[in-house]
């Protein structure tokens, strides 16, 4: 008895609660109204229209389903999904409303166009709901408000409410919102809410995520190799306008998997696409006048198969011209993949250097990128229409945010180094030392021979010290009154053509060194290129030995500390 008599009593007390939510009488209907969202997991943090949706299951949109309860009619409702920042994408019927005081339920078929603002932004990917059936087949109509940042739908009531058949659910997709997400971080959500709670009931989460985080749309840029491919180091080019290394390769890594979106997959769905890929722009700063360079677009397909890009509208170009007047290049992708993180690789060729061309102080030709196209996702320049979306700078749109500079062409100082690993003065032995300057040939520029030039010459000692260690470095420059041995210009240079002799013990008398009891290595730098040498230690007697000077990569565009023992000896 005790227990029939608590259940009458839960029964009881769940009708009663029934009966407080639910408004009205058991003859009145209302829906139960489920709001759900698949969100992206990622968004490029400078993004000005970032996605509400998956990129990689395009096609969800944020559901809305509901079910019939009760019997009789219900009355109609609005459904506000509000978002965190300025919603900059627009319904493609009716607009946006610049007002909040707009009622679309009122105005369900936008009759009231005073604050109507119609962009359809993008024309391609608009607002819009897709997907209707049930009790909602004829919701349609969605309205932006941009003083609230949300988006409203009337939802049907009345007495034509329950469509023939009986049918008690329904369903609806609200497809292509996108938001401001430029200094956002960390999930981003808004808000569920209706106008009027007596026919509708929500039962989800009042609170919807469209955003789990944010990260760079460029991970990294440097000199290297993507994949299997050949690093090719960085292109440079010598200061009397011969081009030292004509190819240097520059590698691009994107921010997080899903940062990079051809125009289908940054757009709701696999039926739409929006009129711009996610885009790279590369700017090439000091790039000297006479100089041209050629970025080609070089993937590793083996490792990055989904991985296509191309420059120009459409991705079409597999490379681009720089110059200094026109110094930037934009990429497209045309292929990508929505999980793994893919890396770009350009192939940096220096094409051309006219005889005039600007290279006469030594420096670097670098690059800085950022992701594209540049722009605002709102209009406000219309003070009584505030935040209305704008694709004039095409869609999406980005903040401006450099990665780099990378030196992608060193501009080196037209000369060379050689090394002399040993010389001895000791006793009766000096050691000799000739420089040739072979910049004079038989084949002619036009032929791939050497451009004629002279220049000075430095000679930096390094000793060993009587009691052993290291000694006191000594420098020698040649100029008009420091012309040791001979074969010198009168104003210390050496000629296209000739060859300068001098003993080390020469040099270091006109350097104002000790000249006896020596013995150690130098490097001798010519200011002209193709300088060879020979050296020979002898007694003058009957003993002589050739220790060879060595001709070295320029140290200023190959670090010596990166070289493995011997490569160093090698001729540029």
């Amino acid at each position: 008895m005790k227990l029939r008599l608590r259940f009458m009593l839960g029964l009881l007390t769940t009708m009663l609660v029934l009966f407080v939510l639910v408004p009205g009488s058991f003859a009145q209907g209302f829906v139960q109204l489920q709001v759900s969202n698949q969100p992206s997991a990622s968004e490029i943090q400078t993004n000005r229209d970032a996605a509400t949706w998956d990129p990689t299951a395009q096609g969800t949109g944020i559901l809305v389903f509901g079910t019939f309860q009760g019997s009789g009619t219900t009355t109609s409702s609005v459904l506000r999904i509000s978002f965190p920042r300025p919603i900059t994408s627009s319904p493609a019927l009716c607009g946006s409303i610049s007002s909040s005081t707009f009622n679309p339920l009122a105005n369900a078929n936008c009759a009231n166009t005073t604050n109507l603002v119609g962009n359809n932004v993008p024309s391609s990917d608009p607002i819009r709901i897709e997907g209707q059936g049930g009790i909602f087949a004829n919701v349609s109509n969605p309205v932006l408000n941009t003083a609230s940042s949300r988006i409203e739908v009337v939802l049907p009531g009345g007495s034509g409410f329950i469509t023939t058949g009986g049918v008690t659910t329904g369903q609806f997709r609200l497809f292509g919102v996108r938001f401001d997400a430029n200094g956002k971080s960390g999930a981003q959500t808004g808000s569920v809410t209706l106008s009027d709670p007596t026919g509708y009931v929500l039962t989800s989460t009042p609170t919807q995520t469209y955003v789990n985080g944010f990260g760079p749309g460029i991970g990294n840029m440097a000199i290297g190799a993507s994949g299997g491919n050949q690093n090719l180091g960085t292109a440079s080019i010598f200061t009397n306008r011969a081009i030292s290394r004509a190819q240097g390769s520059l590698i691009i890594t994107e921010g997080f998997g899903s940062a990079w979106r051809t125009r289908t997959q940054n757009a709701s769905t696999i039926t739409k696409a929006t009129n711009n890929s996610t885009q790279i722009r590369l700017t090439f700063n000091n790039v000297p006048t006479g100089v041209t360079l050629n970025a080609a677009i070089s993937i590793d397909s083996s490792t990055f198969g989904s991985l296509k890009a191309g420059f120009g509208a459409g991705g079409t170009q597999p490379s681009t011209t720089i110059t200094s007047s026109a110094n930037t290049g934009t990429i497209e992708f045309t292929g990508t993949s929505l999980s793994s993180t893919e890396t770009l690789q350009l192939t940096i060729t220096v094409s051309n250097v006219t005889s005039t061309a600007a290279v006469g102080t030594p420096g670097a030709i670098t690059v800085t990128a950022t992701m594209f196209p540049i722009g605002d996702g709102v209009d406000n320049s219309d003070p009584t229409r505030l935040q209305v979306p704008t694709e004039a700078a095409g869609y999406p749109q980005v903040v401006q945010a450099d990665v780099g500079p990378v030196a992608v062409v060193n501009i080196v100082a037209a000369n060379t180094t050689m090394l002399l690993p040993y010389f001895a003065i000791v006793g009766q032995f000096d050691t000799g030392i000739a420089i040739s300057n072979t910049t004079a040939d038989a084949f002619g520029v036009a032929g791939g021979g050497a451009n004629p030039s002279a220049g000075t010459i430095k000679v930096d000692i390094f000793p060993t010290a009587q009691g052993g260690g290291a000694g006191t470095p000594v420098s020698l420059t040649t100029s008009a009154t420091a012309r040791p041995g001979a074969g010198l210009s009168s104003d210390g240079t050496l000629a296209a053509g000739a060859v300068w002799t001098t003993f080390m013990s020469q040099i270091l008398a006109a350097a104002g060194s000790p000249t006896t009891n020596m013995t150690g290595y130098a490097f001798i730098s010519t200011n002209f290129l193709n300088a060879h040498g020979a050296s020979t230690l002898t007694d003058f007697k009957t003993f002589s030995f050739t220790p060879g000077i060595f001709v070295m990569p320029p140290p200023s565009a190959n670090s010596r500390s990166n070289l493995k023992e011997g490569v160093e000896m090698l001729a540029p």
